[in-house]
């Protein structure tokens, strides 16, 4: 997103509820629109700057109905701790409204409906005032987005006003009753979009030994008196929470910033001065916690950010990275792999024998993978590769009977190796496998369904049984499973149980967690609410899903933000059942039905029919 300038608050007449006239119309349902086509820098978004706001302080003689209207938009503006705002509330209500730098929002699709003043029976200086509203989704006080059940969901709230000094003022909001504390924002998808912007958190992978990051996707406001840098470190400092509880936090409980994140002057750089205990003040403690704040300072995932570098002072004492020369950190200083756009990458599919083959990168012709995964002897229908390319896996057979394979690629390739070396390794037999996915550490994630019931299993590579692992409890049936390049985050197609009229499928994020020698999905809940029919996804970066959705004109392709904003429609490629994709480095790949692959150059490109074959993946 490019980076949005203060909020414009002017003064004006009764019109503050809308947006001024000329701004490009905005879906009403499902998310929001921050997020634009991710670009090879990593991810240039787009928005509207073009719309000012209009709003005001309460003037004398307006109604009960005009008073919550001027509020709703007054509370977008967090100047002066929402000022403007609280000249609309008594001095009680005031008080206890407390939204703070990272309330809770509920994000609505237009102004809502206000319904005509009510007052008690017999009362002439209280009022109540009901107002309905479509409601896309609620940001919880941490910063996650979580979209209404299927992208909207009806919203009625009640306010109750007194009149003080013959003007009507809100004595008691939705969220909180007669002197209880209220901490929500109600805010339309544009006024959202205006006073938020998307960021994300980075925290340790606890099986990356301390160095790999996972990234955690959250919304802070933009006009504050709390900078954008101060928010981010305070939710660091927080430890990680919610959905992707399974990672870990390099901060101590303790530690505290002890000033505001200040920026050089003439600079990009951010100095954080931190309280520490003692005992986090190791060499590998600072570490972990330079890397965490670099990354989350100057992340681009979401637009340039004003930050490059970081100094970490600690206790006083300006931190300096062992056998560095200065203390200035960058992101270079910390490499990322798999949350880097990555190179060009080999391409896999299945010949029409079910034979195998790989199209190496910058290559004209495919060629067979090694071993009698590229003879087709064993006809597969779906396959999977690791992302060193070391191993394959592949399914074959009918569904409901079908085999799953595994195969050394590596070994296979060896000059002079064995036959058995070059075989295809049966793993299970007789199963229903919709999905195959390699994780970082050479793990097949296989998801599939056994007695009626969706089912997720975990094979290691070198051998083994195959590890049942525990789904969210909402989830009917799995029509595709990808595992993020970090090996922590991993995206579903699901059929879930949330619907009176029966499952409904949806793209789900979960998270990896390993406890007591159990392997789980944790659940984020849904992401692209405003997709009705997904079929097939993979990852194209680290912030974005390409998604194949079966819309009424035919398979389209979107591209699905993972911190909770709306789709951005692609194109449309007729006869579309699967999609390839590697970052902007790489071609986008589609599988079509009717037996062929259809390539494109990137996002926003036109589709040209490639060769016949089917399952087309890159590795992962």
């Amino acid at each position: 997103m490019a980076k949005r300038g203060p909020l414009r608050w002017l003064a004006a007449a009764l019109v503050s509820l809308t947006l001024v006239a000329g701004c490009a119309n905005v879906p009403t349902s499902g998310l929001l629109q921050h997020t634009g086509l991710p670009s090879g820098s990593g991810g240039q978004q787009s928005g509207s700057d073009c719309c000012g706001l209009i709003m005001r302080a309460p003037a004398p003689g307006w109604s009960p109905s005009l008073i919550v209207q001027n509020f709703l938009v007054a509370g977008a503006s967090f100047a002066n701790s929402h000022a403007i705002a609280r000249q609309y509330l008594t001095r009680a209500a005031s008080r206890s409204w407390q939204p703070g730098p990272g309330p809770a929002v509920t994000v609505i699709a237009r102004p809502p409906r206000i319904t005509s003043a009510q007052r008690p029976f017999g009362s002439q200086t209280t009022a109540v005032v009901d107002i309905s509203a479509q409601e896309l989704g609620q940001v919880s006080a941490s910063g996650q987005y979580v979209p209404a059940d299927g992208g909207r969901a009806q919203l009625n709230q009640e306010f109750t006003l007194q009149q003080v000094n013959r003007q009507w003022r809100i004595t008691t909001l939705p969220s909180g009753g007669v002197n209880e504390p209220s901490s929500e924002l109600l805010l339309t998808k544009d006024l959202f979009q205006l006073a938020y912007q998307p960021r994300n958190l980075y925290y340790l992978n606890p099986a990356g030994k301390g160095r790999d990051l996972v990234p955690d996707p959250v919304f802070i406001p933009v006009d504050s008196a709390d900078p954008g840098a101060d928010l981010l470190v305070r939710a660091l400092l927080a430890s990680p929470q919610g959905w992707l509880g399974a990672v870990l936090s390099a901060f101590p409980p303790a530690a505290r910033l002890r000033r505001p994140v200040q920026i050089l002057p003439g600079s990009k750089t951010a100095v954080v001065d931190l309280s520490l205990p003692k005992s986090a003040t190791t060499e590998a403690s600072l570490a972990g916690m330079a890397s965490e704040l670099v990354w989350t300072l100057s992340s681009s995932s979401y637009g340039s950010a004003g930050i490059q570098t970081v100094k970490l002072e600690a206790n006083d004492r300006v931190w300096t990275r062992p056998g560095a020369t200065s203390a200035v950190l960058s992101r270079g200083d910390y490499p990322q792999p798999a949350l880097e756009p990555p190179g060009r990458e080999d391409l896999y599919f299945l010949a029409g024998s079910g034979a195998a083959r790989v199209l190496g990168a910058g290559q004209a012709s495919s060629r067979p993978v090694p071993g009698q995964a590229g003879t087709g002897q064993v006809p597969l229908t779906s396959i999977a590769v690791s992302p060193d390319q070391r191993y394959l896996g592949g399914i074959a057979g009918s569904p409901g009977r079908q085999t799953l394979y595994t195969s050394s690629l590596a070994a296979a390739a060896a000059p002079h190796a064995s036959a058995a070396q070059r075989a295809l390794q049966t793993r299970m037999s007789d199963v229903s496998v919709t999905s195959l996915s390699w994780d970082r550490y050479d793990s097949l994630w296989v998801a599939g369904t056994a007695g009626g019931k969706p089912r997720v299993w975990l094979l290691a590579a070198s051998g083994g049984k195959p590890v049942s692992v525990g789904l969210p409890p909402n989830i009917r049936s799995l029509i595709a499973l990808r595992v993020a390049p970090d090996g922590v985050r991993v995206a579903m197609i699901a059929r879930v149980g949330t619907s009176a009229a029966g499952p409904e499928t949806e793209v789900l994020l979960g998270a990896v967690v390993q406890a007591n020698n159990q392997v789980m999905l944790s659940s984020a809940g849904q992401i692209g609410a405003d997709l009705k029919a997904p079929s097939a996804l993979t990852w194209y970066d680290a912030d974005h899903l390409l998604v194949v959705n079966e819309a009424a004109s035919g398979p389209q392709l979107e591209v699905v933000p993972v911190d909770g904003d709306r789709s951005s429609y692609q194109n449309i490629e007729p006869g579309m059942a699967s999609i390839a994709a590697a970052g902007p480095h790489n071609s986008l790949f589609a599988g079509l039905q009717g037996g062929h692959l259809a390539r494109s150059l990137g996002l926003g490109e036109l589709w040209t029919t490639f060769a016949p074959g089917q399952a087309v993946t890159y590795p992962g």
